[in-house]
């Protein structure tokens, strides 16, 4: 089953995320899918500071995933689990090894979090991307991912990234923010 496609020009990979999360966990169908993304760009369209936020990326879109996933597990149940916070940063290896030991534990779990990805030196962030986990294993988290880009991201090595963005540098321009990771799964 292939991912949901994130349009070239748009802002909405965190939203991508969320219903691309469903179709693991649930095999929702792309008209599903496309209800689903319209009512939330209806929602989001009224009220405007909000909709300008999500068009500029002035947000992180944390409050608008959990948002999300909390309406949308009322039609398709689900429990989240969010095992980190921005009091502790994880390392790289407890990232990983929280990731590879949810998603490998049963069938239609996934995650979903956020990347910044920095070049040339540029304090500032040239992408900054929601994903999902589409699988892992001890070397390769392979994402399941909403973007055509030639130059996107499609798999994670635990020497691509860091978790504490006070150690980008030239080697490691990749951030994965350990906050944004929600964990999902069934119920049952």
């Amino acid at each position: 089953m292939k991912p949901f496609y994130q349009g070239k020009i748009d802002t909405f990979c965190a939203i991508y995320a969320v219903l691309n999360a469903l179709r693991i966990t649930h095999g929702i169908r792309t008209l599903r899918a496309r209800e689903l993304f319209n009512d939330c760009l209806l929602k989001l369209s009224k009220n405007q500071q909000e909709f300008e936020d999500v068009l500029n990326q002035t947000t992180d879109y944390i409050a608008l995933v959990d948002e999300l996933l909390k309406t949308y597990a009322k039609a398709f149940p689900f429990i989240v689990e969010s095992p980190f916070t921005t009091k502790k940063i994880p390392s790289v290896e407890e990232f990983w090894q929280v990731c590879e030991k949810w998603v490998n534990c049963d069938q239609h779990r996934t995650g979903i979090f956020r990347f910044k990805r920095f070049f040339d030196n540029n304090p500032n962030p040239t992408v900054k991307h929601w994903t999902v986990i589409g699988s892992i294993d001890a070397t390769t988290l392979t994402l399941y991912d909403s973007s055509h880009d030639a130059e996107a991201i499609r798999h994670l090595h635990q020497d691509m990234y860091v978790t504490n963005i006070d150690m980008i540098d030239k080697d490691k321009s990749l951030y994965v923010q350990p906050e944004t990771l929600r964990l999902i799964r069934l119920p049952f």
